[in-house]
């Protein structure tokens, strides 16, 4: 079959022919029908997340067709339509037990630890993959196993309800698809927050109410402005200690705010604790999802009462995997997400 690999950390992936996966007795083997592309597989090919397993087969957001089931695997059969679930679990720890596997201890990812989707096949164990009905294209279906979920898991621990008022802070694919689920899933009243025009142009579209470009330094002091107090919530999907700052900034005393965004950079925030206290402000952070999470949004998607079409904005064979990676680097073009989409049949 064909797949994407690294051999060693920072080099380019390579197209590579390697024999087909057997699937354990616990697993699965889908035939890939499409696997997306996002930051976190840059972040890998440049070196910023280690990985011991090289060479690697790249890409852990993925969907397609059952292809073979192993003889102890349960719930799933040959020619199921799924997405794939790629945080793997032990199953058996505290934070499993109690539901909150995004949080176990012993979990790997697809193409970060162990062999990844960019490729004609990928063996799962049966847990992790979830069917999806014939109303959710392949594509759809890729990008919501990481680029929705992950949004869609921050907003439902926040907590937030109908009505409330909510800043976003980054409109790439996370903030967007934030930004959709809070207008079409919740109900909030939604202000979009980026440095660029595109970005900015897009989230209104996507259905943010109001947008506010953050090139000046104070988006917080002008989102406090504006509403009157500040936002009930924020949610920061950059990684950036200075957008962090501004996303707490953005608060009504006693507002909680979400950083899903990840970097390596240490937390500095540029106001006192006595600030900190006196506002009462709550800050947390948000991690992945959980299995719940992926039922919910393809019933959501499935249904049609979640409508996320148009974030897809570049597709690519798995030839032209590195074109994928380029356009994804280039902001001249404009990507949201970038999907690879394989026709391979076997």
């Amino acid at each position: 079959m064909r797949a994407i690999q690294i051999r060693e950390s920072g080099a380019d992936p390579e197209l590579v022919d390697l024999p087909i996966p057997e699937p354990g007795p616990r697993d699965v083997r889908v035939a890939v029908r499409a696997c997306g592309i996002c930051g976190s597989d840059l972040h890998i090919l440049d070196g910023h997340i280690p990985t011991q397993d090289l060479p690697l087969t790249l890409g852990h957001e993925a969907s397609g067709v059952v292809d073979q089931v192993g003889t102890d695997a349960v719930g799933v059969r040959t020619g199921d339509r799924v997405l794939v679930n790629p945080i793997v679990v032990c199953g058996e720890c505290t934070a499993c037990r109690a539901g909150r596997t995004n949080q176990c201890p012993n979990n790997t990812v697809l193409g970060v630890v162990g062999a990844g989707a960019a490729a004609d096949y990928v063996t799962v164990p049966a847990g992790n993959v979830h069917r999806i009905p014939d109303s959710i294209d392949f594509a759809t279906a890729a990008i919501m196993a990481d680029a929705v979920a992950g949004p869609f898991h921050a907003i439902r621990e926040a907590g937030v309800q109908r009505g409330d008022t909510v800043a976003v802070f980054g409109l790439g694919g996370l903030g967007l698809h934030a930004t959709m689920i809070l207008k079409q899933v919740i109900g909030a009243r939604v202000i979009g927050v980026d440095t660029y025009d595109a970005a900015l142009d897009r989230a209104a579209g996507f259905g943010a109410d109001v947008v506010v470009d953050a090139r000046d330094g104070a988006p917080g002091k002008r989102i406090v402005s504006e509403t009157g107090g500040g936002v009930d919530y924020s949610f920061e999907f950059v990684g950036s200690n200075r957008t962090v700052e501004q996303a707490i900034r953005s608060l009504r005393p006693g507002g909680l705010c979400t950083v899903v965004g990840v970097s390596s950079e240490k937390v500095e925030l540029g106001f006192g604790l006595g600030t900190l206290v006196a506002k009462e402000w709550s800050v947390r952070g948000s991690y992945g999802y959980v299995s719940q999470d992926l039922d919910d949004l393809i019933e959501l998607v499935g249904s049609g009462q979640l409508k996320i079409a148009g974030t897809i904005s570049h597709r690519v064979s798995l030839e032209r995997y590195a074109e994928g990676i380029a356009t994804l680097r280039d902001r001249s073009l404009h990507p949201i997400r970038v999907v690879v989409e394989n026709d391979h049949t076997g």
